[in-house]
């Protein structure tokens, strides 16, 4: 009797590995569900039975049938997508604009090899960058004018001002030097940018933060800005005075570090060491995070360095969190902004960028 459950046991779990399998590839065939699906269907195989499954996904376009199946073995994955099959899935989503190519890089990228990660980064950077450039379109920089006097071209006048000037004379012609004219100026602007990376998953957040970064790169070319991105650790992405090309920025962001824990202490405090680097009025810095904070401790000790600090606050399960984004922002002058969605990040920023 004591064998019997030895001669019963090896056939059940041979014909459960077979059900698994058979229901996975069914899944991917039939579906496209969501990545978190597919990710528990294939929990315990075997890294040729997630290859086997990926270059079925890839062979039925099934792109979060291969996002799901890096989650159990992303080498596996990898190796089924440095394929001339797998180089076209992903160079295909990215001319439609589909975030999944930089998502799907963000996941792969340590098991990527040396040849098939320029490529996949490139494709993830030329998605981010079109999204970018699209949600800006001719730009939101602000203008101011500035009174000058009148010449010929000039065609914004101060009204008050030119009557004011006609009054004194005491004479009944309006001479050119009474008219005082208007002349546009580019508002001229000095942010750093903090953004929150920390427990990234899908690489949704990471996503989300080169597109962020994108929007703002477009919109204060002209201006200094910085960078910040912080997880455990705080990251200097752009110093506030480096000029860099959108795209080479984009790319630093690309292979940037990730990690667990949330240090926002440590983020204003490299954020407000660049703002410092700028002797102007009206600089502001933007914090992007779910204020959950982990690591540092007490972020409230560095708002010294910002005249102003707007706070956008990333969706999160943690109220305790909400309240810290409100309270930065409150204490730090500035607006606050919550946002139900990473892709409404961008969006937001714009809006904030145009109103400060």
């Amino acid at each position: 009797m004591g064998a019997f459950p030895d001669v019963v046991d090896k056939p059940y779990v041979f014909r459960g590995r077979m059900d698994k399998s058979r229901l996975l590839e069914a899944e991917i065939v039939s579906g496209k569900r969501n990545p978190s699906v597919y990710a528990s269907l294939s929990e315990g195989m075997s890294y040729y039975e997630i290859k086997k499954a990926t270059d079925l996904a890839i062979d039925v376009d099934n792109m979060p049938a291969v996002q799901g199946l890096a989650l159990s073995n992303k080498f596996a994955v990898a190796e089924a997508l440095n394929s001339k099959k797998g180089y076209k899935l992903i160079s295909r989503r990215a001319s439609r604009g589909d975030d999944s190519a930089p998502e799907l890089f963000f996941m792969l990228r340590s098991a990527l090899d040396e040849r098939t990660r320029p490529i996949f980064r490139r494709l993830a950077r030329q998605v981010i960058l079109s999204t970018a450039f699209g949600m800006t379109g001719q730009g939101i920089r602000g203008e101011v004018f500035e009174q000058t006097e009148y010449e010929i071209g000039l065609d914004e006048f101060d009204i008050d001002e030119t009557l004011e000037r006609f009054l004194e004379n005491r004479s009944r012609i309006l001479r050119t030097e009474d008219i005082v004219s208007l002349e546009r100026k580019e508002r001229m602007k000095t942010a750093v940018l903090m953004f929150d990376t920390s427990g990234s998953l899908y690489g949704e957040r990471f996503h989300t933060a080169c597109l962020t970064v994108a929007v703002m790169a477009y919109n204060l070319s002209k201006d200094n800005f910085s960078v910040v991105l912080f997880n455990t650790k705080a990251t200097t992405i752009k110093t506030i005075k480096e000029k860099v090309r959108t795209d080479e920025l984009i790319n630093r962001i690309l292979e940037s570090e990730s990690a667990g824990f949330t240090n926002i202490a440590e983020g204003l405090k490299f954020g407000g060491l660049e703002l410092e680097k700028i002797k102007k009025k009206g600089k502001f810095g933007v914090l992007v995070t779910d204020g959950a904070f982990n690591r540092g401790g007490d972020p409230r000790i560095y708002l010294k360095y910002f005249p102003k600090l707007h706070v956008i606050a990333l969706p999160s399960k943690q109220d305790w969190g909400r309240r810290v984004c409100r309270d930065l922002a409150r204490l730090g002058r500035g607006k606050f902004a919550e946002v139900s969605s990473h892709r409404n990040l961008p969006r937001i920023l714009m809006r904030l960028l145009r109103e400060t």
